[in-house]
């Protein structure tokens, strides 16, 4: 079988259920906005900084995000502020810190992002360090590191203060809109340097916005509002259930044992029963499980 309940899932209790499901929904969310608040306090609340980490890992999904997120912590982030009226500065020094710069190729545009990077390393005595290798391998094209380095590059350049736009948006319309940002002009005709391909503006698509609003804009305004003492719980679940569910086989399972999964709420507090819960079959400590053992 699946899980234990699964034959009996459709016959709990609604307002159990919900119930329930609210509760799980927050200890994800605890889960997730703890190594947020970690960092805040080791930054002493440099909140940008933070979100800038967390954004990048975001943007390097399951293969790149741990290296996305070691190359974001290597660059303070004032350097980021200063240099980001330039995109390609910010590029160069993704792509540099991505180990991406590191031959000598022909194309013009690499060597560009190779001297930019170069001297801003040098202008702000920076250690030209390549922290990791990133993963071209196993992704989409549209996945590609070098892409999402670009937009990431991009989202920068576009917004001087993002932190405050990701926590004062006040609609889902308002949030899709801050990540509006498509790669620059050399990636929608490239891939890969020196490789061309036919033209395609490589914009964040509404279901990656999805994601960085599930694993990244959510948990910071939990936890932002949590260092200053201000409840934020109504307001994020209100939020999540604007945001499509995640596609996935969980999601897939709960559907056909006649659990709704109608939007992000409800697929994130699913996510946390099964992870938690039913997997490690800690079916006393569920609510659900518990009362489907009194029947």
């Amino acid at each position: 079988s699946w899980i234990y309940c699964e034959k009996e899932l459709a016959s709990v209790d609604s307002f159990l259920l919900d119930n329930w499901k609210e509760r799980l929904f927050f200890e994800r969310l605890q889960r997730k906005a703890q190594p947020i608040l970690t960092l805040a306090s080791a930054t002493e609340n440099d909140w940008e900084a933070v979100l800038f980490c967390f954004l990048a890992k975001n943007f390097g999904l399951n293969t790149n995000g741990e290296i996305f997120y070691r190359i974001a912590e290597s660059i303070p982030f004032s350097i980021i502020r200063k240099e980001s009226f330039e995109p390609e500065n910010i590029e160069a020094l993704l792509f540099g810190r991505a180990g991406l710069l590191e031959d000598d190729k022909e194309d013009l545009y690499f060597k560009d992002l190779k001297s930019r990077y170069e001297y801003i390393c040098h202008k702000h005595r920076l250690a030209p360090v390549h922290i990791d290798n990133v993963e071209f391998f196993r992704h989409r094209p549209d996945n590609f590191p070098t892409i999402r380095l670009s937009q990431l590059a991009q989202l920068y350049h576009t917004h001087q203060n993002l932190f405050s736009k990701v926590i004062n948006a006040a609609t889902i319309g308002e949030i899709y809109d801050v990540f509006k940002v498509k790669a620059s002009p050399y990636w929608q005709t490239h891939y890969q340097f020196d490789k061309e391909s036919p033209a395609k503006r490589k914009q964040l698509t509404a279901a990656f916005i999805d994601l960085i609003i599930i694993n990244t804009v959510v948990p910071f305004r939990f936890a932002y509002a949590q260092s200053v003492g201000k409840e934020s719980s109504e307001a994020l679940i209100s939020l999540l259930k604007e945001v499509a569910a995640e596609k996935n086989s969980v999601m897939d399972k709960f559907r056909f044992y006649k659990i709704p999964v109608e939007n992000a709420y409800d697929s994130q507090s699913l996510l946390q029963l099964k992870n938690e819960y039913c997997t490690n079959k800690r079916c006393m400590q569920c609510t659900l499980g518990l009362e489907l053992l009194k029947k």
